[in-house]
């Protein structure tokens, strides 16, 4: 049994945007896709948790690409498990091109019972024998991100049913999406190259959302997703910026 795991992707046509450069979704995509494969190996996977009436959810991500890759060039991802706390449990990333490492993230995940949709601990699932000795890829800020109620830009999201995922729920990078729609589009050429985020509550299908965005001084975007019915905040983020 591995306690790392690699897997190399191949960045797609539909991946990039018109400068040639890998979007944050589909980096994302490759992080979500890597970490299911490894905890699946390691006993702790989507089936073996199904089987418990539990499963994982992303409660938060933290990335950061100094080099973007673009349309065509292989990205080699490696992940390993990086810590077990008492309510999450942490996952980290190197993301490499031609051996050269581009990128890093981390990653905290809880595990939910099923049925009652309510958080449990994730202890009996990972050891110690579980996670390697190693340095953490990099690591969250120590707070949380700042949130925020207005901003100057805004968009009105509709969650879809076919962005569900295997847990009956929106897809967790479908969120980030929907907190880069508010987005202006006079600065669609510059590109996003860090994001930390934080998942607040489930969003389903068919709901209402307002994505809402606030530039701050230092050059960074803080984000809210709010659902319309009740008022919950489902998603927050903060972004970083490059031309």
């Amino acid at each position: 049994m591995k306690l790392t795991h690699t897997s190399t992707y191949r960045v797609r046509s539909y991946e990039v945007d018109q400068d040639n450069r890998a979007s944050l979704i589909a980096l994302c995509n490759m992080l979500q896709d890597a970490a299911s494969m490894h905890a699946a190996e390691l006993g702790f996977g989507y089936e073996d948790l199904h089987r418990l009436g539990r499963a994982w959810v992303l409660s938060r991500a933290y990335l950061h690409m100094e080099t973007m890759p673009g349309f065509g060039e292989d990205v080699t991802v490696e992940t390993w498990p990086s810590g077990n706390q008492r309510t999450v449990a942490t996952r980290d990333f190197l993301l490499m091109r031609s051996g050269v490492t581009i990128g890093r993230a981390t990653s905290a995940w809880a595990v939910i019972d099923i049925e009652s949709r309510r958080a449990v601990s994730p202890e009996d699932l990972i050891a110690e024998r579980d996670i390697p000795k190693r340095d953490k890829a990099v690591d969250f800020e120590g707070r949380a991100v700042k949130r925020i109620k207005e901003g100057p830009w805004d968009a009105a999201v509709h969650a879809r049913f076919g962005d569900h995922d295997l847990n009956g729920h929106v897809n967790s990078m479908r969120s980030v999406e929907y907190c880069l729609e508010s987005m202006p589009r006079e600065l669609s050429t510059d590109c996003c190259v860090a994001a930390d985020i934080q998942f607040r509550a489930e969003c389903f299908g068919g709901d209402e959302l307002r994505s809402v965005a606030a530039p701050q001084e230092d050059g960074t975007v803080l984000h809210s997703l709010v659902r319309q019915s009740d008022e919950r905040e489902t998603a927050r983020m903060k972004t970083w910026w490059a031309k």
